[in-house]
């Protein structure tokens, strides 16, 4: 009604006739400037009968727009709002228990099918944790879920792969622990020999016993004896100290390197009436280098040590396979068995007669992952080194 000041006398009378009609009430409207009375919306239905019907009258004072005044009264009755509120109440329960079942059987509807993909996350989740490694989420959803599903599928596989990593450096580990156990057991015994027998000679110089009596001889046999143990105790602190660095593999081109590495043996070669023939064909293999110039170097020392005089060692680089031949007196198959350790043989002997030259060789071949054999030939021993890539 308020509205009715800011339009004009005219315009009054049609905005109350409106809004009455609208309302459902009836208005009665006198125009202070012609005494003019207007009744504006329908005749209200009163049932007089009725004892909770009432009525309400509003009387307002209102100004126009251009000035001027106008006496407005209001009437309506309470007795539709009674029926509607009678109503209302008669269904409201009904309308309650509708909507609350209807709500439960929604709220089960999307629990069920909130909690079963929450169900296998925790099956799954639960085989992971016992490390099963089939345990996998399956065709993820395209929801949220299915992309935390994917997620723990890329979490799980990096945790298998840093599992597997670790478990491959724990193995490498016990196996090192293991050769270190097995060397130094080795390397006393192949040091017993010598220190034996370096104490025989001096306990018979002392008692000046037999031959021994000749003091100047043996004191010389002495110190080869103890040279040559000084000798053993580099290669064994030479191959402990290789075992012990990490070695950083570099491709080694083998026909550019092993004619240089063989041109520092010649005068040893010299020494014994030896000859070295090579026949190397280009070839680039992946290794340390230090540890397989270790390796040449024992091996090409060890078969100038054991070659007849005057012979001939082969060197051949062919077919991604690297040869050592010498001649010497082949060994037999119980001393190849055995090639490889610096335990004593059955026989008593120290090492197969190798020495740490051929242990040492095998444990870094071992390390470097080379496929490698000894075996005898019709002229001699043969040392092989297979580079082939396995299948």
């Amino acid at each position: 009604m308020e509205s009715l000041s800011k339009v004009d006398e005219q315009e009054a009378a049609s905005a109350l006739q409106l809004y009455a009609k609208n309302e459902g009430i009836t208005a009665y409207l006198r125009k202070e400037s012609n005494g003019e009375n207007l009744q504006l919306g329908s005749e209200l239905a009163i049932d007089e009968n009725s004892d909770q019907n009432s009525v309400i009258i509003e009387d307002r004072q209102v100004t126009t727009k251009d000035g001027k005044q106008m006496q407005l009264q209001v009437v309506t009755t309470t007795e539709s709002v009674k029926q509607a509120t009678k109503v209302t109440f008669r269904y409201l329960p009904l309308s309650l228990a509708i909507s609350i079942f209807t709500a439960v059987i929604f709220s089960y509807i999307y629990a069920r099918k909130l909690s079963k993909p929450l169900m296998q996350m925790s099956r799954v989740t639960k085989k992971m944790m016992e490390l099963d490694r089939d345990a996998r989420f399956v065709n993820p959803r395209a929801d949220e879920i299915g992309q935390m599903e994917m997620q723990i599928n890329e979490l799980y596989e990096h945790l298998l792969s840093v599992i597997d990593e670790l478990e491959e450096k724990n193995q490498k580990m016990i196996q090192l622990e293991k050769t270190k156990v097995d060397f130094l057991r080795s390397a006393s015994h192949e040091l017993k020999t010598p220190l034996a027998g370096l104490r025989i000679l001096l306990e018979n110089m002392s008692l000046n016993v037999g031959k021994y009596k000749d003091r100047d001889k043996y004191l010389e046999e002495s110190i080869a004896k103890v040279d040559q143990m000084s000798v053993l105790v580099q290669e064994i602190l030479a191959l402990s100290k290789l075992q012990e660095e990490t070695l950083t593999k570099e491709e080694i081109a083998l026909d550019k390197v092993l004619p240089e590495w063989n041109r520092e043996f010649q005068l040893l070669l010299q020494e014994k009436g030896l000859v070295l023939e090579e026949n190397i064909e280009p070839f680039t293999i992946e290794a340390s280098p230090i540890a397989f110039r270790n390796v040449w170097n024992n091996l090409l020392m060890n078969a100038i040590k054991h070659s007849s005089k005057e012979g001939v060692i082969r060197v051949e680089l062919k077919d991604q396979s690297l040869t050592i031949e010498n001649p010497c007196v082949p060994l037999t198959k119980e001393q190849i068995e055995t090639a490889f350790s610096l335990l004593p043989s059955s026989k008593g002997t120290t090492g197969g007669g190798n020495g740490v030259g051929l242990y040492s060789v095998h444990q870094l071949l071992e390390r470097e992952q080379i496929e490698h054999r000894f075996f005898a030939t019709a002229e001699g021993m043969c040392f092989e080194m297979n580079f082939k890539e396995k299948a």
